[in-house]
């Protein structure tokens, strides 16, 4: 289990799905509030339409404004480069 718990099966999606949950986390009530007061209520939606709009448009909108706050990071802080650990050594030894 040990050779493939921790493994990467693909670099991007393990940085953007990984990465955007805080960011996912600190910022989804202010894009909730933002859609709730500028779209749901001067439109007067109901419940079913506003909570799709919301639940998608939250997503939507964590998804369009953490990819360039990621890409600025990126640039700014190269990401490390990181050695695989060797399991079969532990065995040997």
């Amino acid at each position: 289990m040990a050779h493939i718990a921790n493994e990467k099966f693909n670099d991007t999606i393990y940085n953007y799905v990984s990465g955007s949950a805080l960011y996912a986390y600190v910022s989804h009530y202010f894009f909730i509030l933002i859609i709730s007061v500028l779209i749901v209520r001067p439109n007067k939606i109901g419940f079913l339409g506003a909570f799709l709009l919301m639940f998608f448009g939250t997503q939507f909108l964590i998804f369009i404004t953490y990819v360039p706050i990621n890409w600025l990071y990126e640039v700014m802080v190269p990401p490390k480069e990181y050695k695989k650990l060797n399991l079969n050594a532990e065995k040997e030894g």
